[in-house]
């Protein structure tokens, strides 16, 4: 069985006091992948920002035959990130978010 996780938007509640370019998001996004490749997780899907995921390992999932129609968004921001090499090569297919994550 694959196992994978979908994870949702990171964002600064606390924006008005925050100083961006600390580099906490980076910090926040490495550990949480290092922490799901140690409890085996093999994927991490995600809608986020083109420009700023790929330097975490992130792709554009439809170059690997996945695709999002829940929601209309652009294919670059749907996502996902390899964490067991060879994964992406014996999956295809839809990726639907269960309903718990609404």
């Amino acid at each position: 069985m694959l196992r994978l996780l979908v994870i949702g938007k990171m964002k600064r509640s606390w924006s008005k006091t925050f100083v961006q370019k600390q580099g906490i998001g980076k910090v926040l996004i490495q550990e949480g992948l290092e922490r799901c490749r140690t409890l085996g997780y093999e994927l991490v899907f995600l809608i986020g920002h083109p420009e700023y995921y790929p330097r975490f390992g992130f792709q554009p999932a439809g170059l690997h035959g996945l695709e999002l129609k829940q929601f209309e968004v652009p294919e670059n921001v749907f996502m996902v990130c390899e964490l067991k090499e060879g994964v992406l090569q014996r999956i295809k297919g839809e990726l639907k978010y269960p309903e718990t994550f609404f």
